[in-house]
């Protein structure tokens, strides 16, 4: 029997999930998306709150609603594509976050793709001053101002462990994300909608009209059905790498590949605390001195390890990949995750367990 496709549905700020009717109908009649099966989900987002026993949630409460959501009423499909407007993308983008600051990259395996509809990824500046001078407070709203550090970060997370992830771990999961942007959006620019997303496009209409296509051959109706019948398309969703599963090594010779380079900066990311800053500058503070001088730094956990990590293959006589293992057997010890870095450092070629030079070089060195 054919495979069967969860599309859930997600609405933005101040809206409900009335919005997607138009999107909704047309897949209701298009005899080509007949295996897809549409759902929404809905959050409160009330302009204001008059009930003295009720809070307006924020993007975290909803977030973890939404995995909630999933996990439960959206259990059945083995394929699940996310479709979101504005806020909603915020939304999903903390949602993946979340699940993966838990260390549960496995539950998002059968998520196939996500699309994004003018996304404020960088925020929205409209009426933004009558926004923070007023005495409205709207915890989503908060959240929706320009350079928000919990929308960034979380956002950063989603581009380094999600888009740019190469195998199902439990810090890191691979999935297609397509922004699209309005071309007469006045409440989020094309810029903020598509952020640095690989994979972005620009649709007829304002920030509203965008998901409100009146016909099968409408633009955005017409993107949204392509990635749908891709999404149908895939018969294998990747399978979680076990914990402990070894690497094939290259020969200490061979230079490594980036596939090599990839897959270890991914368990690199699954060891608790990879993505804080302050934690690996004690990790940086235990390798060799001329290593850490070739970081160019920058605040992307993953764009700064695959610059570490890269730097090992023209320092080998310095045995960094023995000082970056004990860093991490120091400071995070007995963890499966360190163990996973250490077998993808061996991998690489660039960890020997019978060589002990890693261990002279630091003596010297201290």
């Amino acid at each position: 029997m054919p495979e069967r496709l969860g599309v859930v549905f997600v609405h933005g700020f101040l809206s409900s999930s009335a919005t997607w009717s138009p999107m909704l109908r047309l897949i209701e009649t298009d005899a080509d998306l007949g295996l897809v099966d549409p759902h929404t989900f809905e959050y409160p987002s009330p302009p204001v709150s008059l009930n003295p026993l009720r809070r307006i949630p924020d993007i975290n409460d909803i977030a973890d609603s939404l995995r909630t959501y999933l996990t439960h009423l959206c259990g059945g499909h083995s394929g699940i594509v996310l479709v979101t407007h504005s806020q909603g993308g915020l939304v999903v983008q903390r949602m993946l976050a979340r699940t993966l600051a838990a260390g549960r990259g496995p539950e998002l395996a059968r998520i196939r793709r996500i699309v994004l509809f003018a996304c404020p990824n960088s925020g929205s500046d409209l009426a933004l001053l009558l926004r923070r001078g007023g005495l409205w407070r709207h915890p989503q709203e908060r959240e929706l101002r320009p350079f928000d550090q919990a929308i960034s970060d979380a956002h950063r997370i989603v581009v380094n462990q999600i888009i740019h992830a190469t195998a199902v771990t439990a810090a890191t999961c691979p999935i297609s994300v397509v922004a699209y942007a309005g071309e007469r959006d006045g409440v989020v620019t094309p810029v903020s909608a598509r952020s640095v997303f690989p994979e972005v496009g620009v649709l007829p209409g304002d920030h509203f009209s965008i998901i409100k296509p009146d016909s099968h051959g409408q633009r955005s109706y017409v993107a949204l059905k392509r990635h749908l019948k891709e999404a149908l398309s895939m018969t294998e969703v990747p399978a979680p790498r076990p914990s402990g599963e070894r690497l094939a090594p290259t020969t200490r010779s061979a230079r490594v590949t980036a596939a090599a380079y990839r897959a270890l900066v991914d368990r690199l990311l699954a060891v608790p605390r990879m993505a804080e800053p302050a934690f690996r500058e004690q990790v940086y503070d235990l390798l060799p001195p001329v290593i850490v001088h070739q970081l160019r730094r920058d605040t992307a956990a993953r764009v700064e390890l695959f610059s570490l990590v890269r730097s090992f293959e023209h320092y080998r006589h310095l045995a960094p990949g023995h000082s970056l293992a004990s860093a991490l057997e120091t400071l995070v010890p007995d963890h499966p995750t360190v163990a996973d870095v250490i077998d993808a450092l061996y991998g690489a070629g660039l960890y020997d367990p019978g060589d002990d030079r890693g261990g002279r070089l630091q003596d010297e060195l201290t």
